[in-house]
């Protein structure tokens, strides 16, 4: 099916190309200039068309807007106010903010950085390491 609609459309250029050859000069300039005068035609609707959908757009935008602007209950997502420079919306933390995972020892004697200060004898044993493997004594 496919190597007959080839077979056609090659007939049919061809018939087309050689029908454009057999007209005389005259009738080829005014093939040219009909076939300007449709592409000019295309080509200024398609810029209106473009105009108007832009306006569309913009006439949708502004009832959006005056729709939104008349409503009083704002949605939980959007509560108004900017919440990007509050300075515990950070998730970055500091180092000291951060505990360490504790062995079982130390998970009993565990203080939160932010709230006490640990006994100065106390150190976090999660940080210790033995100088050199072979000089940890069990």
């Amino acid at each position: 099916m496919a190597k007959h609609k080839l077979l056609a459309g090659l007939l049919l250029g061809g018939a087309a190309y050689a029908a454009y050859h057999a007209l005389d000069l005259e009738q080829r300039e005014a093939l040219k200039g009909a076939a300007r005068d449709r592409y000019n035609a295309f080509k200024d609707r398609a810029v209106d068309y473009a105009f108007y959908a832009a306006d569309a757009a913009d006439d949708f935008k502004e009832a959006l807007d005056d729709r939104l602007a008349g409503k009083t209950d704002a949605p939980a997502w959007k509560d108004g106010a900017d919440t990007a420079d509050d300075e515990d919306d950070d998730i970055v933390l500091s180092s000291d903010e951060v505990n360490d995972l504790p062995d079982e020892e130390a998970s009993d004697a565990a203080v939160d950085p932010t709230t006490a200060t640990p006994a100065e004898g106390d150190a976090d044993k999660a940080d210790e390491k033995p100088a050199d493997d072979a000089a940890v004594e069990d």
